[in-house]
């Protein structure tokens, strides 16, 4: 048997892939602007997006209208982060933390045999989408956000010197 085996050299492959800053880039792009899209219509049209929010039977009454006005604009605000590459580490934790809900919140109505619109790029009762398929997006989606995250160095002060200043501005 090799000393390498293949699944180590393909987990060190996708490592340099993910660090590459082109790549990294261009699914910073892609994932921003999959973000932005889906929350135009729904900025636009937040009492139809909170029906398609009740419809899915989760949430109280009560939060249902905050979700429909906060949820598209911190989608755009994320999307828009990622594109242009600030706080890259915390846009990317949001958007792993809101595919994941956005998967559970799909996976429940499928199971529950709910027929809904999905409300996830058009508020529009007539664009139906089959819910399994918007299910295997938000699970590629989640693959390169959680693998871009988890090879994305982390920018900022590091350790050593958070901890050298705070040596220096130590008071006796």
């Amino acid at each position: 048997m090799n000393g390498n085996p293949r699944g180590i050299r393909q987990i060190k492959t996708m490592k340099k892939l993910f660090e590459n800053k082109y790549f990294a880039f261009a699914v910073r792009l892609v994932l921003g602007a999959v973000f932005m899209y889906a929350s135009f219509d729904k900025m636009a049209n937040p009492e139809v997006f909170a029906s398609i929010i009740d419809n899915y039977h989760i949430l109280p009454y009560q939060l249902v209208n905050a979700l429909a006005i906060f949820l598209p604009w911190t989608e755009f605000i994320t999307g828009l982060l990622l594109i242009t590459g600030k706080w890259v580490k915390g846009s990317l934790l949001l958007y792993n933390v809101l595919m994941v809900i956005f998967i559970i919140a799909l996976t429940q109505a499928l199971i529950r045999g709910l027929d809904i619109s999905c409300g996830c790029f058009s508020v529009n009762p007539s664009s139906t989408s089959e819910v399994w398929l918007r299910i295997a997006e938000d699970l590629v989606l989640l693959f390169f956000s959680f693998m871009l995250f988890k090879y994305t160095p982390d920018a900022g002060i590091n350790n050593r010197e958070i901890g050298n200043n705070n040596l220096i501005n130590q008071t006796n």
